[in-house]
């Protein structure tokens, strides 16, 4: 069965990206009490009256290790000044290899293994890396999803503001000298998509993926560019690739309904079939345009062999693709 793009309609309905954490800023964080690897007790009421860092990360993620260097950095320049860092990793993480990695690279903070996630879901951890920011007085200031090309110098920004060294006009100069540049850097990454599209549009697909793919080197963090690259390659059939595409897609934003659409896509191609139903009835029950998300749930009942539930979500995709005025021939095969 061809698998094309639904119409460009579909690219173009993103919802902004979500906050690291589900706590409003200058709400008060969470309290803990947990044991660190070393099997030191640490209560976050303890650090009440200095600024805290505290980051939930991966040993097998890049961008974690970055996050944990930069803030190493700004920690051994800010500790004598009321900054102090703990670092969170969930029970399933390599503790050896979290270890490992603090030897190597000199990193000198609490290492908190949370056993039954309570940390993460009392902070409502969207992303990893996530970096929450406290003040003295325990409340929420500031929180950094991800590891974006900004990180230190959004880190050390907030540091000097909630130290007083700087104030919010002082901020903004601190954070405005990667304004052009990040700007520079979206306009042509959106050029680039745009391109994409057009070629997308006239099925040349070798040419739509090399230009996606400049799209997302141009600017990482542009999440369309990340999801039209996946469908792409879901047309080339290439799942690997795909899921790669996806999985960084939901990076960004956990809760795109195209990124959890095309996942559920690439987990078909790789033969998941019960992860991808699983994925997909949660996209199509939390999507307003759930079209693209039927349609994949029928490919994927048709291969499970339950042809009653594969044609339901077949009509209920042309069903929509009608009441939005889109037909692309592709699914004229859905049969």
């Amino acid at each position: 069965m061809i698998f094309f793009i639904l119409g460009l309609a579909i690219f173009l309905l993103f919802t902004p990206a979500s906050d690291a954490i589900s706590i409003s800023y200058g709400g008060a964080a969470p309290d803990f009490t947990i044991n660190s690897v070393e099997g030191k007790s640490i209560s976050l009421k303890e650090y009440k009256g200095k600024v805290t860092v505290i980051i939930f990360w991966r040993t097998d993620q890049d961008r974690s290790l970055l996050a944990l260097q930069d803030a190493k950095d700004i920690l051994d320049k800010y500790k004598s000044k009321g900054m102090e860092v703990i670092s969170v990793i969930e029970e399933s993480d390599n503790k050896e290899e979290a270890l490992m990695i603090f030897k190597n690279n000199g990193i000198d903070c609490p290492l908190l293994i949370d056993t039954e996630r309570k940390i993460y879901s009392d902070y409502g951890v969207r992303v990893l890396p996530t970096t929450v920011i406290i003040d003295r007085q325990g409340l929420i200031a500031y929180d950094i999803p991800s590891h974006p090309l900004t990180y230190k110098t959004k880190l050390r920004g907030y540091i000097k503001k909630i130290l007083g060294e700087i104030d919010e006009s002082g901020l903004e100069e601190v954070l405005s000298p990667h304004k052009e540049e990040k700007d520079k850097s979206f306009l042509e990454a959106s050029r680039l998509y745009n391109l994409a599209l057009k070629f997308t549009e006239s099925q040349m697909l070798d040419a739509a993926i090399e230009t996606a793919i400049k799209s997302v080197n141009a600017d990482p963090a542009m999440l369309q560019s990340h999801i039209l690259l996946g469908y792409l390659y879901l047309d080339t059939k290439e799942a690997d690739k795909a899921l790669e595409a996806f999985n960084k897609a939901m990076e960004l934003d956990p809760k795109s309904h195209d990124a959890q659409t095309g996942l559920g896509g690439a987990l078909i191609l790789k033969g998941d079939i019960d992860r991808a139903v699983e994925l997909l009835n949660s996209a199509a029950v939390a999507n307003p345009y759930p079209q693209m998300t039927f349609y994949e749930l029928g490919k994927a009942y048709e291969l499970k062999g339950e042809k009653d539930k594969s044609i339901e979500m077949y009509r209920k995709a042309i069903g929509k693709l009608i009441d939005k005025k889109i037909l692309p021939s592709s699914i004229s095969k859905c049969e």
